[in-house]
């Protein structure tokens, strides 16, 4: 400890040349024996007004001061200025003077200013205390003023360094100072008990908690303090801090001196000394009474609490305005892959990827120069050199006065919520490729250009590397591929020859096929597959994941599309979904172009089948019934659904509706009207039927009659249809089927004057009339008409019901020539 330099210079009152001076008494005294009589004290000798008169080595040392330098001067010297202005050193030899001696402490001065803690012995030496041998003896002084041994003549002075002494000794008052007033302050109950259980220390609580007094608390044993059931426990708690354990809490009931159980919760740790040996035990009761009441009420809060702990674990950080790392949780540890002890002191950046650390600098910037609340993301460089995105939100740490101490925040994790984003950006992308697909797919002609509207599409989209499509032959032998490569872009054609094929019929057999699951096969990380053959592909290629996708409608399959993906995690279970929507949307448009082309096709096949096959709904009936069944006409409700208006010859009506509404397949039956021995009927049908599996393969019934078990069925469709697979689809459905006949039908082109002709040729001139009225003077708008039945009637002359039969028979007319006319198929064109 250092204090300003006292002043040092010769006092007012002048120096003094030594015990020699006229002055003085002629006297010597042995300074070096007294020395060996108090080796632990620097000695030196002052004249009777307290000058310096001689000292040994010691003295020097301790003061700095060579004797040159302070003989003849007053003591004072040595004391601190302050000191020296009250007189103190003057009042020490007056009190030696007076007792016979003076034992003082306090500070002293050294030659160059500094301060040392000094234990000083002042006794005076009087006139007849000196031995004829001219020494005197210090022990002899210690009894008190001897006014008969003369007239002071000197004082020896004895002075002790305790610096290091009194040093220790003001940390262990203050440290005890501290212990005391963190012991008073505590909330709870503080105890110590020694290693036999006798109670040593305890603070204000434990009388206030216990109700006992303090005469009681000191003979009291540390079980008396627990009910019984619970002193088994406490004793083993105890019985382990003494003998092994440096900490221990435990919970046990209190028993209170009036009887009652307060719930408390006890930590208690072990008592040393710089030995190690055990002295005995402390701690601190805490009472947990509402901790326990709460319990209950917090188990679902803590339930979920740590449900979002363990699904969001986050690291926890705190720094000091150096940037140095001073606070962490184990996540932190986890996280990172360090170990604590590398941990410390370690600067954030270090845990940073390089190519994030200039906006993670400027974010702490801001933070500890702005104050700002932070929210920044960057990559953590973990020990291994792994990158793992995390999100940080960090704020400024202060004390009361404002201060910056440093900062602190929370990571977060948010590998998943990239994955997520990124699999956003290629569903987006995705979603982006197929509704430019479906673009082309509309205006496309045939499906060579839906095929190829495809590929090249995909391949030209930046999330993409290539994609290629075929179609599948069905009844190929074991030894032919199924999948027969049709077109492809961004591949070669010897990729798509020898490397395709293994993801769309993979050779491990613990591998499903698309073909198989009739659902998208996905291929991820290509880039480093165990594959040889696709990890030097993939890398070749700059692609990383494959998905093979089925092009299916209605229950079939006409091909797979094989897509490669830049990105190895693509084609997540949100992806896949999209793909396998689009699978079936591209064998819908398969489907429907087939349609289309039979529609507008001037050239079409027609087959013939026969059949006894009583699975058949019609075939059934017209045996049970013993009549003839003609479809007329087929309406699609749904996919699975269809109207049937049939007409029935040889059977009764009430006959008919027994039987047809005995069938599961048929959802309604209603009776249009009946003409002698025929009956027209409208029947509901739902389930698979010979109708529904022809429209799955672009094709449509001609006509159809079934014969008391016996049904003729002409079938139209596109030229380009495969018709063996069509035949075979049949056949299987219906085994009890024979394909008849194939044959190729030109079919007139029919003009919108042909049609207009027709219907012309069809319609009287009282009918026309009519129609033409009705039409341009309103009657048919919706949902208000500008015209009714009567003002029409009136303007033509004729009677209502006369107009009205007219007009009906007419659209009978026009309707006959739009939906059969041409003699096209039953289902409407």
């Amino acid at each position: 400890m250092t204090d300003s330099p006292p002043e040092c210079d010769g006092e007012a009152n002048g120096t003094t040349t030594g015990p020699n001076d006229d002055d003085c008494p002629e006297f010597t005294l042995d300074v070096r024996r007294l020395a060996t009589r108090l080796p632990d004290y620097a000695v030196s000798i002052l004249d009777a007004d307290g000058r310096v008169a001689t000292w040994n080595e010691s003295v020097r040392a301790l003061t700095g001061y060579e004797e040159a330098e302070v003989a003849g001067r007053h003591y004072r010297i040595f004391f601190p200025p302050e000191e020296r202005t009250t007189g103190r050193p003057a009042q020490i030899l007056e009190r030696a003077r007076a007792e016979g001696r003076v034992e003082d402490e306090g500070w002293r001065c050294r030659s160059d200013g500094s301060r040392f803690r000094a234990r000083e012995v002042i006794v005076p030496v009087r006139e007849n205390e000196i031995a004829d041998s001219g020494t005197f003896d210090p022990d002899a002084t210690s009894r008190g003023a001897d006014e008969s041994a003369g007239d002071v003549v000197a004082y020896a002075s004895f002075l002790q360094d305790r610096t290091d002494e009194y040093e220790r000794e003001r940390t262990l008052r203050e440290e005890k100072a501290f212990a005391e007033s963190i012991f008073e302050a505590q909330p709870d109950v503080v105890y110590a008990f020694d290693a036999e259980g006798n109670f040593l220390e305890w603070n204000d609580r434990v009388p206030e908690v216990t109700g006992y007094a303090e005469s009681e608390l000191a003979e009291m044993d540390p079980l008396e303090f627990v009910v019984p059931e619970h002193r088994e426990r406490i004793a083993e708690s105890i019985q382990r801090i003494l003998e092994e354990a440096a900490y221990v809490s435990v919970e046990a009931d209190l028993l209170t001196k009036d009887g009652r159980r307060i719930p408390y919760e006890f930590n208690t740790s072990r008592i040393t000394d710089d030995t190690g040996s055990v002295l005995g035990f402390t701690g601190v009761g805490r009472d947990v009474s509402e901790r326990e009441a709460r319990e209950r009420e917090l188990r679902e809060e803590k339930a979920l609490t740590e449900s979002i702990f363990e699904a969001q674990p986050d690291m926890l950080y705190a720094y000091d305005t150096e940037q140095n790392l001073i606070h962490w949780n184990d996540r932190f540890e986890q996280a990172t892959g360090y170990d604590p002890s590398e941990l410390e002191g370690m600067h954030p950046l270090e845990f940073i990827a390089p190519s994030d650390r200039d906006h993670i600098a400027d974010a702490i910037e801001r933070i500890l120069e702005d104050g700002d609340r932070v929210t920044a993301e960057g990559g953590i460089l973990t020990n291994d050199g792994e990158i793992v995105p995390y999100e940080f939100n960090s704020a400024r740490i202060t004390d009361d006065t404002g201060s910056v101490l440093g900062f602190t925040g929370v990571g977060r994790d948010i590998t998943g919520r990239k994955a997520r984003e990124r699999e956003l950006e290629r569903l987006e992308r995705l979603n982006a490729t197929i509704r430019a697909i479906d673009e082309a797919m509309v205006t496309a002609e045939t499906r060579d250009e839906i095929e190829s509207a495809i590929v090249e599409t995909f391949a030209d989209a930046a999330a993409y590397r290539f994609a290629a499509i075929g179609r599948v032959d069905r009844v190929a032998t074991s030894d032919r591929q199924l999948w027969e490569p049709q077109t492809w872009d961004g591949i070669d054609a010897s990729a798509v020859e020898t490397v395709l094929p293994s993801f769309v019929e993979p050779s491990d057999e613990s591998r499903e096929s698309a073909l198989e699951t009739e659902s998208v096969r996905c291929y991820h990380g290509l880039r480093e597959s165990d594959v040889d053959d696709w990890r030097r592909d993939a890398r070749e290629r700059d692609y990383g994941a494959v998905a093979v996708v089925p092009i299916t409608a209605s229950g079939r399959t006409y091909g797979l599309l094989v897509v490669g993906a830049a990105e190895s995690a693509a084609f997540t279970d949100r992806e896949r979904k999209v793909l396998q929507e689009f699978g079936g949307t591209i064998g819908h448009a398969i489907n429907a172009m087939a349609v289309r082309r039979l529609l507008y096709q001037d050239t079409v096949v027609e087959l013939e089948f026969e059949s006894t096959d009583r699975r058949d709904v019609y075939v059934d009936c017209s045996a049970r019934l013993d009549c003839r069944l003609s479809i007329d006409h087929v309406l699609p409700l749904t996919d699975e659904q269809f109207v049937h208006y049939v007409t029935v010859a040889g059977a009764a009506p009430d006959r008919i509706r027994s039987v047809v509404t005995d069938y599961d397949a048929v959802e309604e039956l209603r009776s249009v009207d009946t003409d002698g021995n025929e009956s027209h009927w409208e029947v509901v049908v739902a389930g698979p039927t010979i109708t529904g599996l022809l429209a799955d393969y672009g094709a449509r019934v001609r006509s159809r009659v079934a014969d008391r078990g016996v049904s003729t069925t002409v079938v139209q469709t596109s030229p380009d249809v495969e018709i063996r697979d069509l035949v075979d689809a049949v056949t299987a459905a219906y085994p009890e089927t024979e394909f008849v006949s194939k044959r190729t039908v030109e079919r007139p082109v029919e003009t919108g004057g042909d049609f207009r002709r027709r219907v012309a040729e069809e319609l009287t001139e009282k009918q026309r009339t009519a129609l033409e009225v009705a039409f341009y003077g309103g009657y048919f708008e919706w949902p208000t008409r500008s015209s009714d039945a009567g003002e029409i009637a009136d303007r033509l002359g004729i009677a209502r019901q006369t107009f009205h039969q007219h007009l009906r028979v007419a659209q009978a007319k026009l309707l006959t020539a739009y939906f059969e006319g041409g003699n096209g198929p039953l289902r409407g064109e």
